[in-house]
């Protein structure tokens, strides 16, 4: 019994009011795809480093640890204003004042201003140096520098923040903490996403659609990025593409190890090629200024014009011999079989007059000359696939589409069940790799990379391969030696200083400190040759009209079914061939 007056129990509980929207879902922590290093490369090939935590988790750490190490050195007073105010009327960058920023500290936040502010004003003080003319120009450039440092952090955290929302995401609080290595890894991510949906090369529809499923799936690599969504965006708004020519993609930009900025170059360059292909050669307004931005790009898009110049130069060499085509039936055997058709015709009606049938009218009161279907008069390779066939079936679901009932609402008639679909025209496998499919001829050099190249890939009709491929990435390496064996001797030769490794560490400055590994390079890694080799750019470069790339992979215009080989079996060994011949 309950007591009366007191409010009864509900026999069932309430639900929960309503809460606030799920938060997006933070940055992956996935551990990324052990890659195989090679020998002389720091990074080869475009690598989602920004998606893999060891590599994010190591730069920041290197980072701070930059940071405890290294601390501001401050020189004599008169040395300082003449730093800080030179005689020639130069004006210093807030990060050059208080020595933040660049590859070897990497990023910065208040602590690290406020840390700088505060050494650089107890030298700088015009009370302690009464002596100096500028000293008091010198301490309010390092105030202005320090106040200009701070309004660019939250410049550059707006920025984060705008760029991971796009993609679903959201941004933590150790990404915003020093934002300049979060800001330029999601900038990358953005342009890997952009290049990727956009598709480059040669790509089958078949690859588009794979690639379309792929993307929807990759929540590790962009978030919970919706396609559509990235794409109205980036194409049909400019807020996302100014921000790479804003001064905070910039100040990321020269706060990354070289390996990531040379890959992040090559990334926005191929991301202006896709969009000139997309809107037939047109750009947006925003590209010159990003241009401006990064003039690094002119250096890039000069070396690629080179390398494309030599790929499609082949006005030295004699031209292709015309294929040898096979001689035409005998007219007599042609004759042959047309009386023999006329024969079994004139059989078949002196059959239906014996049984009682003519040229009358049939039981489905039409007439029928030579037999009963139309379609299979006129068989070539398959039934039904006569010219004639095609063309009375044509005219057929024509006239059935016309006698439609008022609530068929305009349906279409269904498609015959016995039509093939034929499949897309090809080319002849030598000529995709000897030839453009603007008829331009690829020269000698130049074909036998493209034949390597459609040996190690897949057929974009069957799948992918990712960009990292173990195989792919030693057949790039191995082209990039021989680009650069020839570029050394041309006047490109300076563009290579792009890839070129560049370590910097403690002693490069002249400090005392531990050695320390250069940031970005694992533990224990020497030192190499190149920070960065441009595979992508050399396939899509090359293989002009024969590689395909999409979010999926990387893939080769091949016929449905061929397989792939590894790179060892595309190169025979002289051991054997040296055999052979003693042999013989």
């Amino acid at each position: 019994m309950v007591p009366v007056g007191q409010p009864q129990a509900p026999s069932h509980t309430p639900p929960p009011p309503p809460g606030q929207p799920p938060a997006p879902p933070p940055p992956p922590s996935d551990v990324g795809v052990q890659l195989v290093r090679l020998d002389g490369v720091e990074i080869c090939g475009d690598e989602p480093w920004f998606a893999d935590a060891g590599i994010r988790r190591r730069l920041r750490e290197s980072v701070a640890e930059a940071h405890k190490e290294q601390k501001i050195l401050v020189g004599p007073p008169a040395d300082e204003v003449l730093r800080i105010c030179p005689d020639d009327g130069r004006v210093l960058g807030a990060g050059a004042v208080l020595r933040l920023g660049g590859a070897h500290l990497g990023g910065y936040g208040e602590s690290d201003i406020a840390y700088a502010y505060r050494q650089l004003s107890r030298a700088l003080h015009p009370d302690k140096n009464p002596d100096l003319d500028k000293a008091q120009a010198a301490f309010h450039r390092l105030s202005e520098a320090s106040e200009e440092l701070r309004q660019g952090l939250q410049e550059q955290r707006n920025a984060l923040k705008l760029i991971v929302g796009v993609m679903g995401g959201t941004a933590t609080e150790s990404m915003l903490e020093r934002p300049q290595e979060a800001l330029f890894a999601e900038a990358s991510r953005l342009l890997c996403a952009v290049c990727g949906i956009v598709t480059e090369g040669e790509v089958p529809h078949a690859a588009q659609a794979r690639a379309q499923m792929k993307f929807q799936r990759s929540s590790r690599m962009f978030y919970s990025c919706h396609m559509q969504t990235l794409m109205t965006e980036w194409f049909e708004r400019t807020h996302l593409l100014d921000l790479y020519a804003s001064v905070p993609i910039r100040t990321a930009y020269d706060c990354a190890p070289k390996c990531f900025r040379a890959q992040f170059l090559c990334l926005l360059n191929r991301a202006a090629m896709a969009e000139a292909k997309r809107f037939n050669d047109c750009v947006r307004g925003s590209w010159p200024k990003i241009m401006q931005t990064f003039p690094e790009m002119g250096l890039w898009r000069e070396l690629r014009q080179a390398v494309h110049a030599r790929v499609w130069d082949s006005s030295g060499e004699p031209p292709p011999k015309e294929p040898v085509q096979e001689a035409a039936p005998d007219a007599k055997r042609s004759r042959s079989r047309s009386r023999r058709r006329s024969r079994s015709r004139s059989r078949r009606r002196r059959d239906d007059k014996k049984r009682g049938r003519g040229n009358d009218e049939i039981d489905d009161g039409r007439r029928h000359r030579d037999d009963t279907d139309w379609y299979a008069k006129n068989p070539i390779g398959r039934r039904g696939k006569g010219p004639l066939a095609e063309r009375e079936r044509k005219r057929d679901f024509a006239w059935d589409a016309r006698w439609t009932a008022s609530d068929d609402d305009g349906q279409k008639p269904t498609k015959n069940e016995d039509a093939v679909e034929e499949a897309p025209p090809s080319r002849n496998p030598r000529e995709v790799i000897s030839a453009h499919p603007s008829g331009h001829r690829a020269c000698k050099w130049a074909r036998k990379w493209r034949s390597a190249m459609a040996a190690v890939l897949p057929s974009g009709l069957d799948e992918a391969v990712p960009l990292t491929d173990t195989e792919v990435r030693k057949l790039g390496l191995l082209l990039w030696k021989d680009v650069v064996s020839w570029v050394q001797r041309t006047d490109a030769n300076r563009y290579l200083g792009l890839f070129r490794a560049d370590h910097q560490n403690a002693k490069t400055f002249g400090w005392d400190g531990k050695e320390m590994p250069s940031r970005g390079l694992e533990p224990g890694r020497v030192p190499p040759e190149w920070s960065f080799v441009p595979v992508t750019d050399l396939f899509l470069l090359v293989g002009e009209g024969l590689v395909g790339i999409t979010t999926e992979g990387i893939f080769a215009d091949k016929t449905k079914g061929q397989g792939r080989r590894s790179l060892k079996e595309c190169y025979k060994k002289r051991e054997k061939d040296t055999e052979k011949a003693a042999r013989a």
